[in-house]
């Protein structure tokens, strides 16, 4: 075979290694930052809401219903299913969890709003206690991850407890603590996914998010593509 058919095999089996990496990055899209930034913006509007700031207690209802649905449950579901097929099994639990609560919150604001059912304070600080187990759970799975998400889901676990305190009985100065917690918790939430979709798409740690990763475990990710980009 000649030199310049040699060339040629040559120049199209590289035209092929390139299709096929860009094909596995493309199947490997970190969806860590759409999830986040899901569960940021609904955590806010609902705490906002519960401090009637600039909106009446109706409107404020309204919309946290619409947001619960789509951007805090469907889309954080969503997020959960591409990240399990990929293999990530932490933030595939993470968001499949709490996108179905807020699916699940969407429904019964919405037959509570359309006085269906009546609201139930004790079934409610119920069900946020067995949330706060449920994230304190997590928080202790997301210590291999990095400083920003277990902040997050320490965080997190004491908004369920604080919120769940609020509901029986009903505490004006607990409701406007559990807010404020809620707006910093939100804040945290959206510095995560920014650092995340920040670093990932520069491919540079630009954005600090606290790393505890080994030498081992980089060069495990970097093999592997990073379950959560530090």
């Amino acid at each position: 075979m000649n030199a310049p058919n040699l060339a040629n095999i040559e120049r199209r089996l590289e035209a092929l290694e390139r299709a096929n990496a860009e094909k596995s990055d493309r199947a490997q899209a970190n969806v860590g930052p759409l999830g986040l930034w899901a569960f940021a913006l609904t955590t806010a509007l609902l705490q906002i809401g519960h401090l009637r700031v600039g909106t009446s207690a109706q409107s404020a209802t309204g919309i946290v219903i619409g947001f619960a649905f789509g951007f805090g449950g469907l889309v954080q579901l969503i997020a959960g299913v591409i990240s399990a097929t990929q293999g990530k099994q932490f933030p595939a639990v993470a968001f499949s969890s709490y996108g179905g609560f807020w699916l699940s919150f969407g429904v019964y604001e919405a037959l509570v709003y359309s006085e269906i059912v009546a609201r139930d304070n004790i079934a409610e600080q119920s069900i946020l206690i067995m949330w706060g187990v449920l994230t304190a759970a997590l928080f202790i799975c997301s210590f291999r991850s990095n400083a920003a998400l277990m902040t997050l889901f320490a965080f997190l676990t004491i908004l369920f407890l604080l919120i769940g305190a609020s509901k029986n009985p009903q505490s004006e100065k607990t409701q406007f603590a559990s807010a404020i917690w809620g707006i910093m918790t939100a804040i945290i939430a959206f510095y995560a996914g920014f650092g995340e979709l920040v670093n990932d798409t520069y491919r540079s740690r630009i954005v600090p998010l606290g790393s505890f990763e080994s030498e081992t475990d980089a060069a495990d990710d970097a093999d592997k593509g990073s379950v959560i980009p530090r």
